[in-house]
């Protein structure tokens, strides 16, 4: 009995000095950190002449003078926070002359030195810096550090670094093939690296398209998404007929965006054997506003599948007064009772929504067009009352 309650002093004696321990920890960290934030807020004053002058000459000289006298590895830092900041907001002529500055001040080397370093964490933010500095010099190492590595969170700040600095397409060919050959990530966290870089990937992701690992493929659908699509390859018609579901929406939010698509076109994918991509296309006209394609979403609202056939009225009703007549011609046609029934769910809902929004003055004669539209096809019709 003894021996337990001398074991249980001993226990808590330990605790006591672990809790202690934790405590002093705890308040060292604290207290380090006011520190440097105190040190950090006297720099900021002590060089707001200077950051003033900064941002006050960015838009007149080309080449911004550096602070006089040399600068310590603190106030370095915390000058390089401040600038980076600034660039991140900034493009243009304004970005590269604060990037110039920043080589002038030495940032760059600074960086590339603590890229070295034998600390993780000291390399992982001397690439993010040498990112956001957009230092060339950097990219060979930046994609050595990647290369040796396995893929994880980490590598992607590599990554992200090594396309804003990289200066060649060869580079960010070199890049991204890594990435999806060794990753295991979603293509589309790929794809927001490559909106990183400063380059033209438009060949590079037509490149993509063609080869057998879909995931190269849907990297190649998603960046030209982002890219000039002045002309789209033939290749992306026939992507749309993938047994990869990913594919074959990818591919028709592509051509959607597309400028050169014809009436034929549109005709031809509101019909497609996929639904979604009917739905997708059906989407879009409303989306966009194209009348003219109204008697092709008319067709649609007999869809054998609801979700295209909803999408298509919704489309109608988005058309404006045009569409909502058109939604009265098919209320009162000869098409199925499925169609006829949908589109008067349609119309009955959007004089509602149209007289409960009435508070401007073309927000009224909307409305009144649209009372206007339904009495004349809708004369004789019981529910006119109870939509009225």
């Amino acid at each position: 009995m003894y021996i337990n309650v001398q074991i249980a002093y001993y226990m808590i004696g330990v605790l006591l000095i672990l809790m202690t321990i934790f405590i002093m920890a705890t308040l060292s960290l604290k207290w380090n950190k006011k520190r440097v934030e105190k040190r950090r807020v006297q720099c900021l004053v002590r060089h707001k002449d200077y950051l003033d002058y900064v941002q006050m000459h960015l838009g007149e000289e080309d080449r911004l003078r550096t602070p006089g006298g040399s600068l310590t590895t603190f106030e370095r830092r915390v000058l390089q926070s401040e600038l980076v900041q600034w660039i991140n907001r900034l493009d243009g002529v304004y970005r590269h002359r604060l990037l110039r500055l920043c080589g002038d001040l030495g940032l760059v080397e600074h960086n590339l030195k603590r890229l070295g370093s034998h600390r993780p964490l000291v390399r992982l933010d001397a690439a993010y810096h040498l990112g956001a500095l957009r230092a060339p010099e950097a990219t060979s190492s930046l994609l050595s550090l990647l290369y040796k590595k396995r893929v994880d969170s980490s590598s992607f700040i590599y990554a992200r670094a090594a396309a804003q600095t990289a200066t060649q397409l060869s580079e960010m060919g070199d890049l991204l093939r890594f990435l999806i050959e060794n990753g295991k990530q979603d293509v589309h966290l790929t794809a927001d690296i490559t909106r990183e870089s400063e380059l033209d990937l438009t060949q590079l992701f037509i490149t993509f398209l063609h080869e057998k690992n879909p995931k190269y493929v849907k990297l190649g659908l998603i960046g030209l998404q982002n890219s000039v699509k002045a002309d789209l390859p033939d290749r992306i018609q026939e992507l749309t007929k993938s047994d990869d579901r990913d594919i074959r929406m990818n591919a028709a939010k592509l051509l959607i965006s597309s400028v050169d698509l014809s009436e034929e076109d549109v005709q031809f994918y509101l019909a497609f054997p996929d639904w979604e991509v009917r739905r997708l296309f059906a989407e879009w006209i409303g989306r966009s506003g194209l009348i003219q394609y109204i008697p092709l979403l008319s067709t649609r609202m007999e869809d054998v599948n609801w979700m295209v056939a909803r999408a298509s009225a919704a489309s109608l009703v988005r058309m404006g007064d045009e569409g909502f007549e058109a939604l009265c011609q098919l209320a009162v046609g000869n098409g199925s009772e499925h169609g006829r029934a949908l589109a008067r769910e349609f119309i009955e809902e959007d004089l509602k929504q149209s007289a409960a929004a009435s508070s401007h003055v073309e927000d009224i004669m909307s409305h009144n067009h649209k009372e206007f539209l339904y009495k004349k096809y809708f004369e004789n019709h019981q529910t006119l009352t109870n939509v009225m």
